[in-house]
């Protein structure tokens, strides 16, 4: 297969007079490896802004009509055979094991719960027997499985002692006069003129994209947040640019201590610490624990850290009085 041999692709861009709604109806009724394909030569042929032209009207990334550019050229001048799919069968566009995996490979014994509870309120199709029938609703389904399986496969006993264990760590806190910093990140948030849902007041109109794709955005933006707990509903905010690791949690800890919450307790010698379990500062992190060692030398106090349980980041502090 030869591709398209473009000249003068300074003129070709603006010569073009456009696409047609049957394009996009041809191209919506193709699988998706040969979208990439037809995209690919369709951008080929228009030459100069040809791929920025048809990546907007077909409403898909540079990335996939790069990717398809790619799969002409491996194809070669001499080759009459119909190009392999990525899965390597006919009959199968992508390649297994792709996607997150199935809840039940996550939690081990799903299945066996879920037969337990439907064996009380279903019955047997009279024309199918692998098909049953359940007077349950979805949402019934779903908390009677909860309350038998618990959330996440976390002890409720043991979940419940790191709460009391919490609040009896604030109680003394609040006591000795110790510092609670509850710190915690928000979701990324991609940087440029792109859409969002809510309201902007300004003197004029802002002109901006009607998507937020990746490719779209000049950057990313990570938010994270250190709250006060005990004292003047304070809090500090950072915003990264890179990622979220666990040396940019302790750098925020450490600007927040210094920029604004050192001066309001001038004679403490202790901090305490609250996250969540997972993430950068996760509780099992040893990269996290050493860079907590290493806050705690450069801020010259003690370090008092507790998580909250896996599944319960709603019930921290900062997630109601900052975010």
């Amino acid at each position: 297969m030869s591709l398209p041999e473009v000249q003068d692709t300074g003129n070709l861009m603006n010569e073009f007079q456009g696409y047609d709604q049957s394009h996009e109806d041809f191209f919506r009724s193709l699988p998706e490896d040969h979208r990439r394909r037809y995209a690919a030569v369709e951008a080929l042929k228009i030459g100069f802004g040809g791929v920025a032209y048809v990546a907007r009207v077909l409403g898909m990334s540079r990335r996939m009509i790069y990717t398809g550019i790619r799969k002409l050229e491996a194809m070669g001048n001499d080759d009459h055979h119909p190009p392999q799919r990525p899965s390597g069968g006919a009959k199968r566009i992508r390649r297994s094991g792709g996607g997150r995996r199935q809840v039940t490979q996550r939690q081990p014994g799903l299945e066996e719960v879920v037969d337990e509870v439907l064996e009380a309120h279903s019955a047997g199709s009279p024309t199918d027997e692998a098909v049953r029938w359940t007077d349950l609703k979805p949402v019934q389904l779903a908390q009677q499985v909860l309350a038998r399986a618990g959330t996440g496969g976390v002890d409720p006993h043991e979940r419940d002692q790191q709460f009391r264990l919490i609040a009896t760590l604030h109680r003394q806190a609040r006591a000795r006069g110790v510092p609670v910093l509850c710190v915690d990140t928000k979701k990324k948030e991609r940087l440029s003129h792109l859409h969002r849902r809510r309201s902007c007041y300004s003197t004029d109109v802002q002109f901006v994209y009607d998507h937020d794709y990746r490719h779209l955005a000049t950057g990313v933006l990570v938010p994270h947040g250190v709250y006060d707990y005990h004292t003047d509903n304070a809090s500090f905010i950072t915003l990264g640019t890179s990622r979220k690791t666990s040396a940019f949690v302790c750098d925020t800890i450490a600007l927040a201590w210094q920029e604004g919450r050192a001066e309001h307790y001038p004679h403490v010698q202790e901090i305490l610490l609250t996250f969540d379990a997972g993430g950068a500062n996760a509780a099992r992190s040893l990269r996290f624990k050493e860079d907590l060692v290493a806050l705690s030398r450069r801020l010259g106090l003690r370090l008092r850290v507790a998580h909250y349980p896996p599944y319960t980041s709603k019930w921290h502090p900062i997630k109601h009085r900052l975010f």
